[in-house]
């Protein structure tokens, strides 16, 4: 599958929604059972930051790259900007692409020259640079956004902070990657200020057909979802709270 500039984003959000959902159920879950001097053995789990930190961390992730690309004169397109991932996460153990396999001496066919692979708490996935430049330049314009800001709705107003008329304007209003990255730190934010219920959909099969269930597809999902260990501490600890 051709993954672009859209999936991205999707996968980066979904991303941060796995990483809430393990610092709730089971990082601060387990925390809290030591303060309380509860005897406890820690469950162990996968914590996805570093894949969140690879995207988002705002001195060099992938977004931060991407944007430094967008704004910097001279000659910019996709190769330039995959250059700069190649240099910086070369020994990153959460991405790959075709000259970081080449330096480790991998052979895989299925990584093409112009992509990059993210290897999330799901799985790898490849993402094609084609367009990442042209789209994340998609710029919303200010009067756009200071429509949003005039709504005057809670929600409106925290997704579009730079349409409020008594802030300076910027030069370069922003990128569709901040926006984006700025709307995500919002939900989790408003996420983290809540008690959440979490729905897990789990996936029976791959054609969607009734009534056929495929052992290894569910067993992979509740493995990658962190379902065995939520399950381990909520059977070992304390699942009612008033």
């Amino acid at each position: 599958q051709d993954n672009g500039f859209e999936q991205f984003i999707i996968n980066y959000c979904n991303e941060k929604l796995q990483q809430i959902f393990i610092l709730m159920t089971l990082k601060e879950e387990q925390e809290e059972y030591v303060r309380e001097g509860i005897q406890w053995t820690p469950v162990e789990f996968f914590d996805n930051s570093i894949i969140c930190n690879l995207i988002e961390n705002s001195k060099g992730g992938i977004l931060a790259m991407l944007d430094e690309e967008c704004l910097r004169p001279g000659v910019v397109n996709e190769d330039t900007f995959l250059t700069k991932l190649n240099q910086l996460f070369a020994t990153h153990k959460h991405y790959e692409s075709k000259e970081t396999q080449n330096a480790r001496h991998v052979m895989d066919a299925s990584l093409p020259p112009h992509c990059f692979r993210i290897h999330h708490y799901a799985g790898k996935v490849t993402y094609n640079v084609r367009g990442f430049i042209e789209k994340n330049n998609d710029l919303l314009f200010r009067d756009l956004s200071q429509a949003m800001w005039a709504a005057r709705h809670t929600l409106l107003r925290s997704l579009f902070p730079e349409g409020d008329p008594q802030k300076v304007s910027l030069k370069l209003p922003p990128t569709a990657g901040c926006q984006f990255k700025s709307s995500v730190a919002t939900l989790m934010k408003n996420l983290y200020s809540k008690n959440p219920n979490y729905i897990r959909c789990i996936k029976p099969n791959e054609t969607k057909a009734p009534m056929l269930f495929t052992p290894e597809l569910v067993l992979a999902q509740v493995r990658y979802l962190g379902l065995m260990e939520n399950v381990r501490v909520r059977r070992a600890g304390y699942a009612f709270r008033q």
